[in-house]
């Protein structure tokens, strides 16, 4: 999963609510919240696991009884863990442990684990997201022995089995081995349904006379109406039609016509498997696009805008639809507030909805999918049999629900308190109407809460934390929105095994970068298709045909 994406909207979401935590993944809180290696896993199983990892390892009356060093990278752990807050020493109390934290930053984190892994300076736990990014890089650490393949047998660590066993993280294994936890973002991939949405200004469109649009045509009509029809009624032509927060957003507006342009996967087509861009459906995604741009209904200056500064278009009346995430619409950062904030005594919901896509040719609606995981946590190869225990068991309870009550709530006795009947009352203080975001009162929480999985899931509950501390209608907006997603529209066929799947061509087509091409020709004064084959004929000199004729018979050993 592309990180400036993730921390675009998850960042967003953190400030927003006190319920939600940011960087590369969100955590909810009533306040805060090679080539030769074959695929050869386990059958998939979307079964419940459910225990406290404390109580995981049996051999002995205590497993923890002898004190242990960890060391564990993480993107500014340095700093989260410097005041060594009630989290840490609640981790490192129950393990008997100390943690020894390891900094990586955003723009060097895979610079650094190259540096370290050669030099033998691996830490035990290691941060890394090169099963996907770098698949060719991660086969070089399995074959060279730099990590530990995670135990055959996880039943003694049902949480982290649950997660082994998932669909999408079948092709992670390598010769039948696991030697990766990925972070999952979601525990299915259905809750992506979530992270595409176009909010358009229903006002407007009662204004105009507009409806739902119902192709490509109407849709692009409605853009061209909102840039010259005056809808503000201000006598100025001083709007545009579409707005983005980023590009990967916009993509979803594409999602009738191409549905793998919305999620960049490969597909079928012609008895060969492809990456999007490769695709003969591409010709009429780069006609729309740019008849979207001349029409003036996209943004002028989408080219040139920062993730999230073309927002502020929508929430200030500039723009009449924003492509973003149906869940950004929470917390006080969120699509709803900053809009408000833009248009102070009107209501949000009132005046905005979401605009539901089209049916694409063979009549079916379509949602946003992709893997439910990005980034990954690998153990040192040196680590022995008895750490490598520790470390996941530690795992295991990050991935188990006292944990999470943890994530959500704080501790107990100190943040919340817990009658018999199990009913919850956050006891914390406040800051305004809010509850202390639990990232202030604990500045290790947004390491610690996301080590072992990205919580966006938890922002998504209809849950007595998201409703104190988003309001009813929030919740129930999310949850209107992905049940209409789950009831009318199914989701984007995609080929999950290819995401990490690694042959000598695919590993060097991460020198193409096609969102640059798209945006060239989207701005472009010459024929669209004809650029778009220019394009992807100069791909061919970067090993696309090859890559396509490896791809495809890898996928022809899985039956595919």
């Amino acid at each position: 999963m592309n990180r400036a994406k993730r921390i675009g909207l998850n960042s967003l979401l953190a400030a927003a609510l006190i319920v939600v935590v940011s960087g590369c993944g969100n955590s909810n809180d009533a306040g805060n919240t090679a080539n030769d290696g074959a695929n050869n896993a386990p059958a998939a199983d979307n079964g419940a696991g459910n225990s406290a990892a404390a109580n995981t390892p049996a051999a002995t009356d205590d497993p923890y009884k002898d004190h242990l060093d960890i060391s564990l990278s993480w993107w500014g752990i340095g700093v989260g863990f410097q005041q060594h807050d009630e989290l840490v020493q609640k981790i490192e109390k129950d393990f008997n442990v100390t943690l020894k934290p390891v900094d990586i930053g955003w723009d060097n984190y895979k610079e650094k684990n190259q540096v370290w892994s050669a030099a033998g300076q691996l830490p035990d736990i290691i941060t890394n997201s090169i099963v996907n990014d770098n698949p060719a890089t991660y086969n070089q650490w399995v074959s060279q022995g730099l990590v530990h393949a995670l135990p055959e047998d996880l039943s003694a660590y049902p949480n982290l089995e649950k997660v082994a066993k998932a669909p999408d993280v079948q092709g992670v294994y390598r010769d039948g081995k696991l030697y990766a936890i990925p972070r999952m973002t979601y525990p299915n991939t259905d809750m992506w349904a979530v992270d595409r949405a176009i909010f358009v200004r229903k006002d407007w469109m009662d204004k105009l006379g507009l409806q739902d649009p119902k192709s490509f045509d109407e849709f692009d009509a409605m853009m061209k109406a909102f840039a010259d029809k005056d809808p503000d009624g201000n006598g100025k032509n001083d709007t545009t039609g579409i707005a983005m927060n980023t590009l990967g957003y916009f993509k979803g507006v594409f999602m009738p016509t191409f549905p793998q342009f919305d999620n960049s996967s490969w597909l079928q087509e012609d008895g060969k498997w492809i990456p999007y861009y490769a695709s003969k459906q591409m010709d009429q995604v780069m006609v729309q696009a740019r008849q979207l741009y001349a029409d003036g209904g996209l943004d002028p200056d989408f080219a040139v805008e920062k993730a999230g500064e073309a927002n502020q278009k929508f929430y200030q009346g500039k723009a009449g639809a924003l492509a973003f995430a149906s869940n950004s619409v929470s917390g006080s950062a969120g699509v709803k507030a900053e809009w408000e904030k833009a248009n102070p005594g009107k209501n949000f919901f009132d005046n905005v909805k979401i605009l539901h896509l089209w049916p694409a040719a063979d009549g079916t609606i379509y949602r946003h999918t992709t893997q439910s995981f990005w980034s990954e946590t690998m153990i040192n190869a040196e680590v022995d049999d008895a750490k490598m225990s520790r470390i996941l068991s530690i795992y295991d309870w990050l991935l188990s629900p006292e944990a999470k009550e943890m994530f959500d709530y704080g501790i107990e006795g100190k943040d919340y308190t817990k009658d018999a009947s199990g009913a919850i009352t956050i006891t914390r203080p406040k800051e305004g109407d809010a509850y202390v975001a639990l990232n202030k009162e604990y500045p290790s929480f947004d390491i610690v809460s996301q080590l072992a999985a990205w919580r966006n899931a938890s922002t998504l509950e209809d849950s007595a934390a998201n409703r104190a501390a988003l309001g009813d209608n929030v919740v129930e907006f999310i949850q209107n929105e992905l049940k209409w997603q789950m009831d009318n529209a199914k989701p984007i066929p995609t080929a999950f095994d290819i995401f990490s799947m690694s042959t000598p061509a695919k590993d060097k087509l991460s020198t193409i970068n096609f969102d640059e091409d798209f945006t060239r020709i989207v701005l472009g004064k010459d024929d669209p298709v004809k650029m778009l084959h220019d394009a992807q004929k100069g791909y061919d000199g970067k090993g696309l045909q090859a890559a396509i004729t490896e791809v495809t018979a890898e996928m022809a050993k899985l039956g595919k």
